[in-house]
């Protein structure tokens, strides 16, 4: 397989002025990435499990060193898993025992993290993982299945013509390189070259509020896994563990802050503002990094423009509360890729309807997101006295209700995402199983969980084996050539409702439900899952 140039001499760089007319009718490669943070990382690694040609650029020299992104959830770990990463990750990072919520009027508040009702997943908790971490064990990844990322190549401009898309780029000091790639994806931040190029726009509207980071090392002794977050009158204050000990971010809105002047984030910038919001006697030192911003929301219009697509930060930005960027942007990739290698072999318009649910499913995420993060924010920077006063009083009694702290499990865990409307998932709800809706993974009685019978590339039937039925066995055509796990009702010991759910159930490569019924014939009986199964079965 081709994987792209994996040495100088390989890059076959040229003048676009010298370039042939009309050259290059064949693909140079299937898909060729914009931007190598954690998005476009997992879009290349990806592309190549699923046995497509990629190429990856970053118009950066090298790999940041700053954390930046610090938080992966529960669904983005079970996808490292299916990429074959996650226990490299884990390896890197920090598990949250806890998060304390701080006011002055009535007390602390602790959410016991990993004592929420999470459900079905191997990863019930919240992982501190500064994001070059995760973009070092992605990046390792990809070498070892033979990719590379490019650096100091930049996106100059892009042309569609409708079978392919032509990009321009630019090789700093050595010329550049003209590429005919089947598909483009734009992981390219929020200030997209792609996305410009592509005529696609993303609405950003500014939040009215500054926040600055810092990755400091403290004197105080703090638990050293649980967060806070103080509801100061001063501000909001955030201080989250780092896996390195004795290492927190901290995330600090600063309400007086000018949009136009820069501010010295140094040690006793720093101490002064966390002792005057938290009581606490930092005593910071070793800062490895700063950052002051102003917060902006903001979604793209369109995903998706003929061959062109975007993904991660390019799509869509937003407030860091919550951690769901970074992750967002993984899920994006996850899903977008086994379309695009699905693609391949399907005729036109099936091909199109298939990459046109990569939006429906995934903007919708994206826009429940910015909105959420957005009011979140909203509240939490608010200025006004009566709110704020309300603020202080109102949250220590919302947030002990058990209710709400489970959210901080499953619902920031990103577990409960749902594409209740996708094209690509025909059926409607019924009792456990909702086309769209993530496939639980229960233990079973005979050990292990229900992920592990899965595909680790294609779809996959789930067939409940009760007395009495009589399911085609292994091998035969009414199954369409995809891969059965014949499951006991006694082995749902995990989940034991679900021995009154269909007994039939089909699951896309992404884990999640395309279709239920009683028999496989009542789920092919439209021609586009039958294509699809076609496409996406192992050749």
């Amino acid at each position: 397989m081709s994987l792209g140039p994996t040495h100088e001499h390989d890059l076959q760089i040229q003048d676009a002025r010298h370039a042939e007319p009309g050259a290059g009718h064949r693909a140079d490669v299937d898909v060729l990435i914009v931007g190598a943070g954690p998005t476009g990382l997992t879009a290349a690694c990806e592309a190549i499990r699923h046995g497509l040609t990629v190429r990856i650029v970053d118009r950066k020299a090298c790999r940041s060193t700053f954390s930046k992104a610090l938080v992966v959830h529960a669904r983005t770990l079970e996808i490292f898993e299916t990429m074959g990463v996650a226990d490299q990750i884990l390896a890197e990072g920090a598990r949250f025992t806890a998060l304390n919520v701080h006011t002055r009027r009535r007390g602390t508040v602790r959410v016991d993290l990993l004592g929420l009702p999470w459900g079905d997943t191997d990863y019930p908790f919240w992982l501190s993982i500064p994001q070059y971490a995760t973009e070092r064990v992605l990046e390792a990844h990809l070498n070892r299945r033979g990719g590379k990322v490019e650096w100091e190549v930049t996106l100059e401009d892009l042309h569609d013509d409708g079978s392919h898309v032509q990009a321009s780029l630019d090789h700093a000091g050595a010329g550049r390189e003209t590429v005919r790639a089947r598909w483009l994806i734009g992981c390219d931040g929020g200030r997209s070259r792609v996305r410009d190029a592509a005529g696609l726009c993303l609405d950003r509207s500014d939040a009215g509020a500054t926040f600055v980071l810092a990755d400091v090392k403290t004197t105080a002794t703090l638990p050293e896994d649980e967060g806070h977050a103080f509801l100061a009158p001063e501000g909001l204050l955030l201080i989250v563990p780092m896996p390195e000990p004795r290492r927190w971010r901290i995330i600090a809105h600063v309400p007086q802050a000018r949009q136009d002047a820069d501010i010295l984030i140094g040690e006793d910038f720093l101490d002064g503002l966390i002792r005057r919001r938290s009581g606490i006697s930092f005593g910071s030192h070793d800062v490895t990094w700063t950052s002051q911003f102003r917060l902006s929301h903001g979604l793209a219009d369109h995903y998706r423009k003929g061959r062109i697509f975007l993904a991660g930060d390019a799509a869509h930005i937003h407030s860091p509360v919550g951690g769901q960027g970074l992750n967002t942007g993984v899920q994006d990739a996850h899903n977008l890729l086994w379309k695009v290698a699905a693609a391949r072999r399907m005729d036109t318009a099936q091909a199109d309807a298939l990459l046109d649910s990569y939006e429906a499913e995934r903007r919708p995420v994206a826009r429940t997101m910015v909105r959420g993060t957005a009011r979140a924010t909203r509240i939490l920077t608010t200025r006004k006295g009566v709110p704020r006063a309300l603020l202080g009083l109102i949250a220590p009694t919302v947030l002990s209700r058990p209710s709400v702290q489970a959210r901080f499990g499953r619902g920031v865990g990103m577990l409960d995402i749902a594409y209740r409307d996708s094209s690509s998932s025909p059926g409607a709800a019924r009792g456990l199983f909702t086309p769209g809706g993530r496939m639980l993974n229960p233990h079973l009685g005979s050990g292990g969980r229900l992920y592990q019978h899965l595909s680790p590339l294609g779809f996959t039937w789930i067939v409940r084996r009760r007395p009495g039925d009589t399911h085609p066995q292994h091998g035969d055509p009414r199954w369409a050539g995809t891969s059965v796990f014949f499951l006991p009702d006694h082995e749902l010991t995990d989940l034991p409702e679900l021995t009154t759910a269909a007994p039939v159930v089909l699951i896309r490569p992404d884990r999640y439900i395309a279709a239920f019924g009683e028999t496989p014939e009542s789920i092919l009986c439209t021609g586009q899952t039958q294509m699809l199964l076609r496409a996406t079965s192992p050749r």
